[in-house]
């Protein structure tokens, strides 16, 4: 009911049905978190159908390749898809710097979510904005206009060692807010490493194709091992009382 409210048909919609249920199997969410985390994105990012097919895959590769929870990542996306969106932050953007926010900092998806929902939101603030531009951050293009978030992130995770530790405090609690620092010293912090985490999750993000699918394939393959494996040893135990 809550796909085909998006205007899907009846063909796309039952796809995005199974698409909910593979994550759900997959990640440990329930049904209806699967469906929320789906829809959170296909609403935030206006994604094409050719995108939704691969909407999946993506969390799940990503997955896959790193200490964190699909879980937690669909459910930070639920959270934050629409105001990164808003924020010039892509998708896969998205799933990355969640990635590496809760691959340092252990916190879970709802967290790292309504943090980085604070850090876009505050990044778009023209006072941020001045106060970033005042110490040598770029935050425009050559036009003048804003720079997408993830851009002006980069930008301060290069510049940010070089500040004074009286500007590194005014600046985080400028941009994180008191209560987000944390999320936001560890985004900072991968960003301005050689080998980020970011760049391996957004590389491995933009390069997934059918990973949710195969990995189901996979856990199918064992649980009709399993089953066989336990059908020949019911029906060994059956010859033995048979025999007795």
């Amino acid at each position: 009911t809550e796909f085909s409210r998006q205007g899907l048909g009846l063909e796309k919609t039952l796809e995005r049905v199974n698409d909910a249920l593979v994550l759900s199997r997959l990640t440990g969410l329930s049904v209806a978190d699967s469906v929320n985390a789906i829809t959170a994105a296909i609403n935030g990012y206006n994604l094409t159908l050719k995108e939704q097919e691969t909407l999946t895959s993506r969390i799940i590769a990503v997955d896959q390749a790193f200490a964190v929870s699909g879980a937690d990542i669909a459910e930070a996306m639920r959270r934050v898809a629409s105001t990164a969106q808003g924020a010039g932050v892509s998708l896969n953007e998205l799933i990355a710097i969640v990635t590496a926010a809760q691959q340092r900092t252990a916190r879970g998806g709802a967290v790292i979510g309504n943090s980085f929902k604070t850090i876009f939101t505050r990044l778009q603030r023209p006072k941020t904005l001045d106060a970033l531009e005042q110490i040598g951050i770029k935050v425009k293009d050559a036009s003048g206009a804003m720079l997408p978030a993830m851009r002006v992130l980069n930008n301060l995770a290069k510049g940010y060692d070089r500040l004074a530790q009286a500007q590194q405090s005014q600046i985080a609690e400028l941009v994180g807010g008191v209560f987000q620092i944390n999320v936001l010293k560890a985004a900072i912090g991968d960003l301005s490493a050689e080998y980020s985490i970011y760049g391996n999750a957004l590389e491995i993000a933009n390069s997934a194709t059918n990973e949710a699918g195969a990995r189901n394939e996979e856990l199918n393959k064992s649980m009709s091992a399993q089953l066989n494996a336990l059908v020949q040893h019911a029906t060994r135990i059956a010859a033995a009382f048979g025999d007795l």
